[in-house]
């Protein structure tokens, strides 16, 4: 076993939860800082989530949500300074450009979602408390196979059952993306000034008699949230017309999976020159701010324990 290998597996037993937040934290800066793994099979170049990372609405507020996204809504209401109060986490999965192997499928296995709240009403990030949404963490409820822009739905993605009850997702023939999530859970979106999510994911092969090229797949995940204006709001009901979409909280660099089991992250903590934040809501124009910086998420990280080896990520 290499030193590094046994220097870890020291730490999973033996380090206070100080450093496993420290590492956690930092693996999720770099989540939302660093470029994808590989280029996203016909993935639009001109899309910024294409790149990397992207910092879009970040608090659950209507006001944060960007111009161009309020501006074709009808129901103003959803626009104001007024707090949101559903979410979801999501996931997206692309083939590489490069992707040759097909005996492949990715397994989702559970989603968590933290919100940073400020309950001494100062507002300030290094006081602020973190608060686990899903406390007994929740499964995947829908996904879908989608064009390679994530703008038109082709068809529901079929899947089976793990031994353990998880959803393993076939990837397309034609290499469409996967693109799924979670229900809507409760939150109490007030004073809300960061959110973290994180799901496990990775390969297995689709066939045991099928050519077992799972060693060689390039295939990458994203995840990241998505507010609603209440847990109610529904795109099909047409609540957001004329968008008919969300804005999105932000979402992770797309990295690879590999066959074991992962945690990927995202968290609204931007990088240090600002590029993946959107900056075109009212109420970044108005001062405010949607995203921690580097310094302030590494002061006071999401209370996560990590995973090395056969270690569980625990709170």
């Amino acid at each position: 076993m290499k030193f590094r290998t046994l220097l870890l597996s020291a730490f999973c037993l033996y380090t206070p939860l100080s450093f496993a937040e420290h590492v956690v934290a930092s693996e999720t800066y770099s989540s939302m800082a660093l470029s994808n793994d590989a280029k996203l099979y016909n993935a639009p170049e001109t899309s910024a989530w294409a790149r990397g990372a992207t910092l879009v609405q970040g608090i659950p507020r209507g006001d944060a949500a960007p111009s161009y996204w309020a501006d074709e809504i009808i129901d103003k209401s959803i626009t104001t300074s007024e707090a949101w109060t559903g979410m979801t986490q999501w996931f997206t999965v692309f083939e590489a450009q490069k992707n040759t192997a097909t005996n492949v499928r990715v397994v989702i296995g559970d989603a968590d979602m933290w919100l940073l709240q400020s309950t001494d009403g100062t507002m300030n990030p290094l006081t602020a408390e973190w608060v686990n949404a899903t406390e007994n963490r929740t499964s995947m409820s829908w996904a879908a196979y989608y064009s390679h822009n994530i703008i038109k739905y082709i068809e529901d993605v079929p899947y089976r059952r793990s031994n353990d009850g998880l959803k393993e997702y076939a990837l397309h023939p034609d290499h469409y993306p996967l693109h799924g999530g979670t229900s809507k859970v409760a939150i109490d979106g007030e004073n809300v000034l960061a959110a973290f999510v994180r799901m496990k994911a990775w390969l297995v092969p689709d066939k045991p008699q099928g050519k077992q090229d799972i060693s060689t797949a390039k295939v990458l995940i994203s995840t990241g949230a998505d507010y609603y204006p209440t847990v109610n709001t529904s795109v099909s009901h047409g609540d957001l017309s004329n968008a008919n979409y969300l804005p999105g909280a932000g979402g992770s660099r797309f990295q690879y999976l590999t066959t074991t089991p992962t945690w990927y992250y995202m968290g609204t903590v931007a990088d240090e020159g600002l590029l993946i934040v959107d900056d075109n809501s009212p109420y970044i124009k108005s001062g405010g701010k949607t995203y921690l910086t580097k310094e302030e998420w590494q002061q006071n990280p999401p209370p996560i324990d990590f995973d090395v080896m056969n270690c569980q990520d625990s709170y």
